[in-house]
């Protein structure tokens, strides 16, 4: 649905580059919607109609092969936009995109958005920031699945989870969105019996633990190394 009152969009970092009137015009185009956990928003090959505000809650992006094997993943946390992958040059998603967990999300036209874009050098050095970081992460993840050792594998997925997506509460380190074994499994392209191996070992010498589906990392410095 359209927002019916003014969104509260001081959150998001990149509509501090746009002046007021340019926002009051963004605000009439954007439409409202929350989604489920596992609710899809997007397939791989679908029209690239809309670019999303995501407002809270998770999102994975994901692509895989004919045998399901992961070939690129990537989560969304609040306050970002997606996806930055394709702007201006692509017509189709190049991945799909899941609820993580519940969501709250702003979408606008993709060609209304992208027309408000090139004349703002701010923001273009913005995009092009975030780009890099997304490359940094894919090659993180292009690391860790070339590792031979599934054991390794899966540190070297928690470790990206860590760096990545976690927040510091009190002496440790919480990843901020809920990450199954299986997920983390999918993540470091093993299997859930190794993923729980690594786990209980790691447990035992409080290095990380679990609170329910939420990570949390006691020992960072265990983890600093493994993606280097």
């Amino acid at each position: 649905m359209r927002i019916s009152s003014r969104a509260v969009l001081s959150n998001f970092e990149f509509l501090s580059y746009f002046n007021d009137e340019e926002l009051e015009e963004l605000k009439k185009m954007l439409f409202e919607r929350t989604y489920k956990k596992n609710q899809l928003l997007f397939t791989e090959g679908d029209p690239r109609e809309r670019i999303f505000l995501l407002a809270g809650g998770y999102v994975k992006l994901e692509k895989t092969n004919r045998d399901a094997n992961m070939l690129y993943i990537n989560y969304i946390s609040p306050n970002d936009f997606f996806p930055y992958v394709g702007l201006f040059n692509e017509a189709f998603y190049r991945y799909s995109a899941y609820a993580v967990t519940d969501i709250h999300v702003y979408y606008v036209p993709t060609k209304k958005f992208e027309a408000m874009i090139p004349h703002k050098k701010e923001l273009l050095l913005h995009i092009i920031k975030r780009l890099d970081l997304l490359t940094r992460r894919h090659q993180d993840r292009l690391q860790t699945i070339s590792t031979p050792l599934a054991t390794d594998r899966v540190e070297q997925s928690i470790s990206y989870l860590f760096q990545n997506f976690s927040s510091k509460q009190g002496e440790n380190y919480h990843v901020d969105m809920p990450v199954t074994m299986k997920e983390l499994a999918k993540i470091a392209g093993s299997s859930r019996e190794t993923v729980s191996h690594v786990y209980k070992y790691l447990k035992k010498d409080n290095i990380i633990s679990v609170d329910g589906k939420y990570l949390i990392v006691h020992d960072a410095n265990y983890f600093l190394g493994k993606l280097q």
